[in-house]
């Protein structure tokens, strides 16, 4: 019988999996979602800030940022504050490329939040976040 920690870790990986898979079906790397929905909506990002936001590795988020300038996606520009930190920031090219790409997933999300309606979609949202507090102050006590 699993445990519940074995539940979560094959719930979380089962989540990743299914989006592992839709980006591999568009011919995409699964990071490159990550900091495409980070960088949505955002005036500029830093890449320490989309490393906090989804997670991911200063080095996977360099690699993915790369290929967005090389492809004219983003534009790399020096902050107010410190010149030296680079904001990021969609190009024109680059929200037309994000939009056309996540259109048809946010959509599916969407639908999928609609079915679980307004209450299981909040208390999912709930657990999660207080899961991720209890889970970082936990850690903090490790440090």
């Amino acid at each position: 019988m699993p445990t519940d920690e074995q539940k979560l870790w094959g719930v979380w990986g089962q989540a990743n999996g299914i989006y592992s898979s839709w980006a591999a079906s568009k011919g995409i790397n699964y990071y490159l979602v990550f900091v495409l929905y980070a960088l949505d909506g955002q005036k500029a990002m830093t890449q320490k800030k989309i490393c906090i936001s989804t997670g991911l590795t200063k080095q996977t988020v360099n690699s993915v940022i790369r290929f967005l300038k090389e492809h004219g996606y983003i534009e790399l520009v020096p902050g107010c504050e410190d010149r030296r930190e680079k904001q990021v920031t969609l190009t024109e090219k680059g929200i037309a490329y994000s939009n056309d790409l996540l259109v048809s997933l946010r959509e599916m999300e969407r639908r999928v939040l609609q079915i679980m309606g307004n209450d299981r979609v909040q208390q999912m949202l709930d657990d999660i976040t207080l899961y991720n507090t209890l889970l970082e102050k936990e850690i903090e006590k490790e440090v």
